[in-house]
């Protein structure tokens, strides 16, 4: 009785051992990595070009002329930042507008803005080509990628422990220049998509003089 209890849990334990190699013989599955997503900055570019554009005029009406353009701004496609009105007793009153818009709407919000005021004592559009600016940010993030990449490994493999916080220092300073370029690169691609426009609206000085 003995022998036999003795010859079952020798099989039992040879038929576990034998399962327990055939799963383990099985091909593990390779673990699926995600490909790391390269932020836009970083991508080749074409010619770049950001525009902004100001305008200082007049209106009878300030807050109407305010509430005309930000309708001609979203109309537009664009956003605006910060709107802002004031009146006083006397003194008139006047507004302010500074809204994100297309580059290619700035043509039409500038026909806008000229119906809607009786003077423009000031107005400017400035344009500037940045591609340079982006490709030298570009090579200056490579660099400062590799340098990182050297240091870590350093790291890694460091044996001499006097050096040791000395690259650790450098390893900070190189993430504070990688953060401040990366920064850079991500405005300048804000600013292309989007042009900055400013608008200052006053009331004519006729209307502020008292009654005599």
């Amino acid at each position: 009785m003995i022998r036999r209890l003795i010859h079952f849990l020798l099989v039992a334990l040879l038929l576990s051992a034998c399962t327990g190699t055939t799963s383990s013989s099985a091909v593990p599955t390779p673990p699926i990595t995600a490909t790391p997503e390269v932020p836009s900055f970083l991508l080749p570019v074409g010619r770049v070009t950001v525009h902004s554009a100001s305008y200082t005029i007049t209106a009878r009406n300030p807050a109407q002329a305010l509430l005309e353009l930000q309708r001609a701004v979203e109309k537009a496609g664009g956003y605006v930042d910060s709107a802002s009105f004031w009146s006083g007793d006397g003194s008139g009153s006047y507004a302010g507008l500074s809204a994100q818009v297309p580059p290619d709407a700035l043509p039409t919000l500038s026909e806008a803005v000229n119906r809607l005021a009786g003077q423009v004592p000031n107005q400017s559009v400035y344009v500037q080509d940045v591609t340079s600016e982006i490709l030298q940010l570009q090579q200056r993030h490579h660099d400062l990628t590799q340098a990182q990449d050297q240091i870590l490994l350093f790291l890694v493999n460091a044996k001499d422990l006097d050096r040791l916080s000395t690259y650790r220092i450098l390893q900070e300073l190189l993430v504070q220049e990688l953060k401040a370029v990366e920064s850079q690169l991500d405005s300048y691609e804000k600013q292309s998509r989007l042009a900055s426009l400013d608008i200052t609206i006053n009331q004519p000085e006729s209307l502020n003089m008292p009654i005599e």
